[in-house]
This record gives structure tokens, C-alpha cells and sequence, in this order.
């Protein structure tokens, strides 16, 4: 069988199960028909057929919105783009497509060839392929309406990502395309290609709210005196955080006009352009300097092609057909499908499937082989060598700062101890990472440089580049793009480069090698959480040969979903949880221990001991488990409401309860009862700031069954907005041509129910949109109740040494490129834990976890020690101030060193925080890398730069 995989995309979800996959020791095959990685996130305004510099003011990172932190973008996807161009088990092939897929999985023979001569290049044989062709944008030419084509200062997303890239460099506001004026008044007219009927887009497209609200920010902060308005139909920002991010646009100044726009007209004398809508009943007519047209998304333009050599069939919207339950599988065994090949997902999604399908993949063809590798180079022994650095000099990144590449080398090679200078377009490139490797051997460098770079990630690149060439890998020191803005002055610029860059040099002839050491590998599974989200890692750990102890509070498996019989996405919900329970009870991997919870833990990544208490009342049992990794799975909990007269009249229930009702046959009445469900109980308020992701599909499942099953029945929804992003729209569609009538109320006019003195419920809610009060008599009121943080998420995080963010909620490396890991190393977030979810959400997150700690428990033993604590035992007073001051408990007092006892710090369990050493007050604690006269000789050169 064929271990080699082949992925085609080069997109964020073709890079990540691509860099997954080499990870995991797989041979993969990248390839892309465009000239760069990084699909539609990196768009080059100049479109050269060069390869595109990530953090260059030529490209625009577009729709990514990372937890508030938009300036982060270039930086993680400019961190994939070059990991997988240097990863030696991926292969890269740009300007290239799919031409012929034959064979079985495990036994696949692809041919690909050159797009641009049409050329069949070369044959790839291959045990399983993934498909992350991405998407492409729909054509607002086609909206005539909107003047897209006909005025100038019409422009889409992606145009004004190029408007703002250009502005922010070269001007001191947003310039209009037709005569170069300061836009004052900008409008974003959102939908455009999506939730339409009339351009075949019925779909909601899921990244468009998301982005719109980042080009505003990045608009208001560029320029805070410019008015923008944003045209929309309903609000999505479904994900962790967005809608604090959409919060941060609204507190900017940005207005938010809930309407649908149905023209733009252009005044040919002063080419603005005017919008008519309706504002609370009434006409309003305004002009703008410039339009923004949020364009939905669409197959990516080959996916037709390429499913057809798959033979994969498509949705009526030419996306590629899945499985709700299981969508990184496709019809054809061996084949899997990520991103925007199967429809329109937002960043989080996408990077949770990519690491799915990484994780599918490599259970489809079996364990890597074990490939004769590469005689790693020896270390080099310096200590006695004279100091020889070299500099490496990137173009990209003295380009976006604006600084002199030659003057800079200039000033690099007449510092003492530099032995080369070199300057290259992009460090990061395969290239010129060969050349470092080549000076390394030739020249017998043994320090260096690199300067300036954005992608701070790099560092660990270049520190591996040292490594292969035989040099400590600690003795590399990057010099990041400094964030100042020299306003376009070359000299300041010039000057700023080169004081970094000399700073580096004189940093890094002071450092010194370290050394690590293996330590083995517990091969099993710590999984706290038996709902759904933990039971799916367990068995998809098991299927990949681990052992697993799954951990549950409670006396049953299943969690929160347990008594559900079904969702928007699934009829089947309960029967899909009885399978998984079946399985995990029978599965010999799988050791499940009920009524019980973790009460103490240590350890490191690879070897943690986890202790558990297991029973009811007063009687409990503890027994220690041994593990290599953590997924925390511990779910939500059901936010009790005190509006609405809940708890006073037994009419009114909550949407979990209604869903209970619905399965067991307590709901509907019969007979013409009127249903009232309300949504956003408890949610997107100033307690709970977020949105509860499931309320929405959920009310539509139950008001859709109580229509199905008592067409007379009335049902209302009264909603802040419908969120429904992807398909889930059709189902909302469905639901208003049942006859379910949704009515809009504003969070600071929210619906008021009674109870009059004959005991009848009144509900009374104003409807935005015209002014009008309407009056209902509800028979039965369903609230859709926020989904909170489990109350041992706080817990959990103090035994776990990880932190919860501000509601409560489990908090991750980074909410949309690190969704399912903790920075500390071998501890992960799996489902609901890490924020409300849909039950295909947590599905797909379970299994992305398993392939991502699988890749740790196949390991022997990990590398341990590098920048880590070290007692000077001598000094050492054993006075118990490192034990108290570390936050993670590692630090222990041994009489081993003197009978007195000194402190004693495990290299392979500690951090590398350094409170530790700060608080020592003898000094007798040094952290690696940070000793006394490399952090003082650091000080020296800053206050010598000030002075």
C-alpha cells in the first residue's frame, strides 16, 4: 500500500492537512493551479508570476479575522506557506493541476501538468487524496443593479482589500478609484451572491459578516473620520469571538443598517453614489463616495473538472457532496474532501476539517513506513572556534519597511565578527535556506542572522536550517519587521533596519548552545468528557491503535445531546449518539470510567499522571493513570433563564426542553395553538457576549416539526438576527415557506410578556423595520437559552494549568488557526469545550484532536530541554520560593546535592517561564538562553541605541 498522499489545494486547508500529514511522516504531494500557495487568503494585486512575499504591501491577506488580532494574518498563513515549502515530506507543484486519477485507495495513480502549457508533467502514485480545491468569488457584474462594471467606485471585498493595502502605504486616506479623492462616506452592501434565489446562491456563504467587519475596522483605524454604513439582512458571527469583533466595528463609529438594497445610482457630475432603503417605514435616500459589494462565494472555477476525475459527485450548487455526519469522506473510499471544496465554511471550520481529513487520511493507509532517513549532521563543537556570524538580509522585509537592502548590508558586513553578508528576495524560500546551510559548511559560520522578518514564526525555521547544517540550534537570532510606521521616510527606515540588525548581531555572539534529551511516551489517552465530542476522539484514537481513559462526571455517556432526537443537520441525532456509546463500550482500547473526575495532575507532554477519583457520595475510589496526552471534552452547560416568566408559568420553556418535548411526543398540541419561540435569551448581552452558535438550528428544527405535525399551529420567531450560515440557510428558507413567521426585534426593545388577570399570556414585540407593535397570545413560549461554560471549565483550567477567556470558555492557542491545542504542549480542546458548537462541529473537531495527539503517542520519545530552569544547588537556600512561585508546581526540594536540601527543577518538565529565576532571591535559578550577562548585553546595546 502506498503511504505517499496527494493534496490538491493550496489554500489554508490544503496546507494545513498537507504540513499534518509530513508531521505524522507521510510523503504529500501539494499541488495548485495557481502560482502561489495560500489560495484565495493571499491575493497579489500585481499578479506577477513571481512568488508572492506574504507580508509585502503586493499582497492582501483577505477574510481572515483572528480573534480581534487582524494584524496576525500574514503571519500565521505566511507561517504555512513557508513551513510546507520547506518541509522535506512535502512536495510542492504550483501552476498545476489533475489531469487522470486511477486505481483504488492505497493503490492511486494520479498524472498531473502544467497548467499554463497544458503539458502532462508527471505520474504520482499515491495511497489516498485529498481535495481542498478551495472556492472562488461570485461575478457582482452579474447584479447589474449595484453598478458593479459601469461605476468606477463600485468595487468588491477583495478590490477594497487592494484600496486599503495601497492607502496604508502610500496615502493618509482611502483614495476612490475614479479620481483619486479621500472616500468620507463608504457603504458595504452585504449578500451579494448570497441567500439569493435569482443568482443561484440560495446558500449563505459564511465568511462575508466576518469580513466586512474586519475591512471595517482596519478602515476606522486607518482612518477614523471616514463614515462607513453597512447594508446587511442578518448579523452571522456565529464563531468564538466574532461577535466581540463585530462589537469592535460597532463601537468604532461603524453604523449598521438592517435593510436590502436594491440599487445603486452614480451622480455623473461628482460621481457619488446614492443608496435608497427603508428606515423604520420610511425612504431614505444617501449618498457615498465609495460602494463595497461583499461578494458570496462559489466553486472554485476546476472543482467541476477535478471532481470529475475523481468521481466525486457535486450538490445542485456544484459543491462536492458529503456526509453531514462525516464530511471529510467522500462517496469514493480513499478520497477526502476539506474547505471550500465542499461548501462555504469560515476559518475555524476549514482548519478543524483540514485536520480531520489528516487524520482520516492517515487511518485509510496505515502507518508510514519507516523510510531510511537522512544521517542527521553531527553537532559542531564551537566553544573554541572565534566568533563567525552571518547575515541574512531579506528584501520582502526591508521592503515593507521601507529601508535601503544595500545600505543595510553595507552597515552589517563593517561590524566586528560578521564573516558574510548575503541578501536574498526571501529568506524563508527553499533557495535561500540552502544557502544558509551551504555558508554554514564553507564558511564555518557559527552564528546567525536574519533580518527583518514579520513571520515570527520563522525563527524555528531558520533555528532547524542551522540544525541540519550541523549547528546548535540556538545560536540563530531573527530580527522581526518592528511594527513602527516610518511614514514613508527611506532614511528613518534605513536607519531602523540597521540598528535591529546590529542589535541582533551583537545578541547573538553571546549566545551559547543547548542541549536536549529524550524522554519516552506514555502511548495512551486522557479524555475528559464523555458527550459526544470525547466519546468520537476515543474511537477514533482507537482506530488508529491507542488506548484511551475516558472520564465522565455523570452516570451515562452522551453529555448534553444525549435525549435530543435530532437537529437541523441530522433526523437521526439520537441514534447517532446510541452507535457511539455502543462503540466505546465495546472497544477493548477504550477504558471508561463514569461518575468520576480528575482531581490531581503533573507531568509533561508525553508523560503525564493524571490522578482520577471514581464513585458517588462519600464512598470514592482513586487510581493513577499514565498518559501522553489530554483532550478536554467537557461540553456546555444550559444557561437557566429568570425572563420571560420562566419558572412562573409553566407555558414557558426553554429550546433544549421544547427539543425533549419534541422527542418523547408532549409537543405540539393539537388544534390552532400559537407557539412564540424567542431567541438570544441570555445571549449577546453584557453577561454572555457571544452567540450560543446552536440556538438558531435548533429553533428551526422544532418550530419546523411543530408546523409538520400541527399545520394549524401558529409559530413565531422573535429574533435579533436568523443565524444560518452555509446550507443551514435552505432550512431557514424552508421554515418561512412552512409559515413560520420571523419577526426582528432589537436587543434595547426586546419582546415584553405578560400574564393578564385571566391568567393568558400576552407577548408584545416591535418590529424594527416598520414601527409597529405587534400583539401576540402564545399558547406556549419556547426561549432559546444561551449555552454557557461548564461549571468545571475554571476548575479544569487551574488543575490543567491552561486558562478560560471571559465567558468561561476554555481557552485555545489561537481561536481560529489553533482551535484544538493548548500552548503548554500534549494538552487539547475537543467540541463544545472550547465554545458552543453543532453536533457535525464537534464530530469533525474530535477527530482533528485525534490525529494531532496520535501524532504524539506514535512518537517513542520527545526532545526535552532547550530554554528551560536550572538551581545553582550551591546558592540554593532551599527557602521554598521557587516551589511557591511556579505556576505549574514543578520545582521540588532534593537532598541529593547537600544535606540540607536545595531545589531541584525536572529539565524535562519545565516550562521555560522564568518566574522561577525572577523571584530567586539568591540568584540561585537561571533559565537557559536567559542568563544574567546574555539578558545584560541585550540592555547594554538598547541603551546604547536610546543614548
Amino acid at each position: 500500500m502506498q503511504k505517499d498522499v496527494l493534496v490538491i489545494g493550496g489554500g489554508i486547508a490544503g496546507l494545513q492537512a498537507a504540513l499534518e500529514l509530513a508531521g505524522a511522516g507521510y510523503p504529500v504531494h501539494l499541488i495548485t493551479d495557481e502560482a502561489n500557495l495560500g489560495g484565495k487568503l493571499v491575493d497579489s494585486s500585481e499578479q506577477s508570476g513571481q512568488a508572492a512575499c506574504v507580508w509585502g504591501d503586493q499582497v492582501n491577506i483577505s477574510a481572515l479575522y483572528l480573534g480581534g488580532n487582524l494584524h496576525a494574518s500574514s503571519t500565521v498563513l505566511g507561517s504555512l506557506i513557508t513551513r510546507a515549502f520547506n518541509n522535506p515530506l512535502v512536495r510542492v507543484y504550483t501552476s498545476s493541476k489533475l489531469v487522470e486519477l486511477q486505481g483504488d485507495v492505497g493503490h492511486f495513480q494520479a498524472t498531473i501538468s502544467d497548467v499554463a502549457i497544458g503539458k502532462r508533467t508527471q505520474k504520482l502514485s499515491v495511497g489516498a487524496v485529498i481535495l481542498a480545491a478551495g472556492f472562488s468569488m461570485y461575478d457582482v457584474s452579474r447584479k447589474g443593479e449595484l453598478g458593479y462594471g459601469y461605476y468606477k467606485n463600485v468595487v468588491t471585498s477583495l478590490e477594497f482589500e487592494h484600496l486599503l493595502s495601497e492607502s496604508r502605504y502610500r496615502s493618509d486616506c482611502i483614495r476612490r478609484p475614479s479620481d483619486g479623492k479621500c472616500a468620507e462616506k463608504i457603504a458595504f452592501i452585504q449578500c451579494v451572491g448570497s441567500r439569493d434565489v435569482v443568482s443561484k446562491g440560495e446558500y449563505c456563504s459564511a465568511i462575508c459578516c466576518m469580513f466586512t467587519a474586519k475591512e471595517v475596522i482596519l478602515a476606522k483605524e486607518f482612518a477614523p473620520k471616514t463614515d462607513v454604513t453597512v447594508f446587511y439582512l442578518d448579523l452571522r458571527a456565529c464563531g468564538k469571538n466574532f461577535d466581540t469583533f463585530l462589537s469592535r466595528a460597532q463601537e468604532l463609529g461603524a453604523r449598521y443598517v438592517r435593510t436590502m438594497i436594491s440599487e445603486v445610482k452614480e451622480d455623473p457630475a461628482t460621481e457619488k453614489l446614492s443608496i435608497n432603503y427603508a428606515a423604520a417605514s420610511k425612504p431614505v435616500k444617501e449618498e457615498f463616495d465609495l460602494v463595497v459589494l461583499a461578494a458570496g462565494i462559489r466553486p472554485s472555477t476546476r472543482l467541476k473538472e477535478t471532481a470529475a476525475i475523481l468521481q466525486l459527485p457535486l450538490n445542485e450548487f456544484g459543491f462536492v457532496q458529503v456526509d453531514p455526519l462525516d464530511p471529510v469522506a467522500t462517496k469514493r473510499p480513499g478520497i477526502f474532501s476539506v474547505g471550500g471544496s465542499q461548501g462555504p465554511l469560515d476559518v475555524p471550520e476549514t482548519m478543524a476539517l483540514a485536520s480531520a481529513a489528516a487524520a482520516a487520511t492517515a487511518r485509510a493507509v496505515g502507518k508510514p513506513e519507516g523510510r531510511q532517513a537522512k544521517r542527521p549532521t553531527p553537532e559542531r563543537d564551537i566553544r573554541k572556534e572565534p566568533v563567525r556570524v552571518g547575515v541574512f538580509l531579506c528584501k520582502g522585509g526591508l521592503a515593507a519597511m521601507g529601508a535601503n537592502a544595500d545600505a543595510v548590508a553595507q552597515a552589517a558586513k563593517r561590524h566586528a565578527g560578521v564573516a558574510v553578508v548575503e541578501c536574498d528576495q526571501m529568506v524563508c524560500q527553499p533557495e535561500s535556506i540552502a544557502k544558509i546551510q551551504r555558508f554554514i559548511a564553507t564558511q564555518g559560520l557559527n552564528r546567525i542572522v536574519v533580518a527583518p522578518c514579520v513571520l515570527k514564526h520563522n525563527l524555528n525555521l531558520f533555528q532547524e536550517t542551522a540544525q541540519a547544517a550541523g549547528l546548535n540550534r540556538m545560536l540563530v537570532e531573527m530580527v522581526p519587521v518592528p511594527a513602527k510606521n516610518w511614514e514613508n521616510n527611506a532614511e528613518k527606515a534605513t536607519s531602523a533596519a540597521i540598528a535591529a540588525t546590529i542589535r541582533a548581531v551583537s545578541d547573538v555572539k553571546r549566545y551559547q548552545p543547548l542541549r536536549w534529551h529524550a524522554e519516552p511516551v506514555v502511548p495512551r489517552a486522557l479524555i475528559v468528557g464523555g458527550g459526544i465530542s470525547g466519546m468520537a476522539t476515543a474511537l477514533a484514537l482507537a482506530d488508529r491503535g491507542f488506548n484511551s481513559t475516558l472520564i465522565e462526571k455523570s452516570a451515562e455517556l452522551g453529555g448534553y445531546v444525549r435525549n435530543l432526537s435530532g437537529s437541523l443537520e441530522t433526523q437521526n441525532l439520537k441514534q447517532t449518539i446510541e452507535n457511539l456509546e455502543k462503540q466505546v463500550r465495546k472497544n477493548d482500547k477504550i477504558e471508561v470510567l463514569t461518575n468520576s473526575e480528575v482531581v490531581e495532575f503533573t507531568g509533561r507532554q508525553g508523560h503525564f499522571i493524571t490522578t482520577v477519583a471514581t464513585g458517588q457520595g462519600q464512598v470514592k475510589t482513586t487510581k493513577k493513570v499514565e498518559h501522553g496526552v489530554v483532550i478536554l471534552a467537557t461540553g456546555t452547560t444550559t444557561y437557566v433563564p429568570n425572563e420571560y416568566l420562566y419558572g412562573q408559568d409553566q407555558r414557558v420553556i426553554t429550546g433544549v426542553e421544547a427539543m425533549y418535548r419534541l422527542a418523547d411526543g408532549r409537543l405540539p398540541a393539537k388544534g390552532e395553538a400559537t407557539y412564540v419561540f424567542v431567541q438570544c435569551v441570555g445571549s449577546r448581552n453584557e453577561v454572555h457576549k457571544y452567540c450560543s452558535r446552536t440556538c438558531c438550528g435548533e429553533t428551526i428544527y422544532a418550530a419546523t416539526k411543530i408546523k409538520e405535525q400541527n399545520p394549524d399551529a401558529q409559530v413565531y420567531v422573535l429574533s435579533r438576527d436568523i443565524r444560518t450560515p452555509g446550507y443551514l440557510e435552505l432550512k431557514y428558507r424552508e421554515a418561512r415557506k412552512a409559515g413560520i413567521v420571523f419577526i426582528h426585534y432589537e436587543e434595547a426593545d426586546k419582546p415584553i410578556l405578560v400574564k393578564d388577570k385571566d391568567g393568558n399570556l400576552a407577548m408584545t414585540v416591535v418590529d424594527p423595520a416598520s414601527g409597529m407593535t405587534i400583539n401576540l397570545k402564545p399558547d406556549q413560549v419556547i426561549l432559546a437559552v444561551a449555552q454557557t461554560a461548564s461549571n468545571d471549565a475554571q476548575q479544569l483550567a487551574n488543575l490543567f494549568k491552561i486558562q478560560v477567556n471571559a465567558d468561561g470558555f476554555l481557552s485555545e492557542t489561537h481561536s481560529n488557526f489553533g482551535t484544538i491545542a493548548f500552548p503548554g504542549g500534549g494538552i487539547f480542546i475537543a467540541g463544545a469545550a472550547h465554545g458552543p458548537k453543532s453536533v457535525v462541529e464537534c464530530l469533525t473537531q474530535a477527530k482533528g484532536v485525534a490525529g494531532r495527539a496520535a501524532r504524539i503517542l506514535a512518537q517513542p520519545a520527545l526532545m526535552m530541554g532547550g530554554m528551560v530552569a536550572e538551581v545553582e544547588w550551591e546558592k540554593c537556600a532551599a527557602c521554598l520560593t521557587c516551589v511557591r512561585t511556579c505556576p505549574y508546581t514543578i520545582p521540588q526540594i532534593s537532598r541529593e546535592k547537600k544535606e540540607m536540601g536545595a531545589a531541584y527543577i525536572p529539565p524535562a518538565d519545565c516550562r521555560g517561564c522564568g518566574m522561577c529565576a525572577s523571584e530567586c532571591p539568591n540568584k540561585a535559578i537561571f533559565v537557559h538562553h536567559y542568563q544574567d550577562d546574555e539578558v545584560l548585553a541585550r540592555v547594554e546595546t538598547a541603551l546604547t541605541e536610546v543614548g
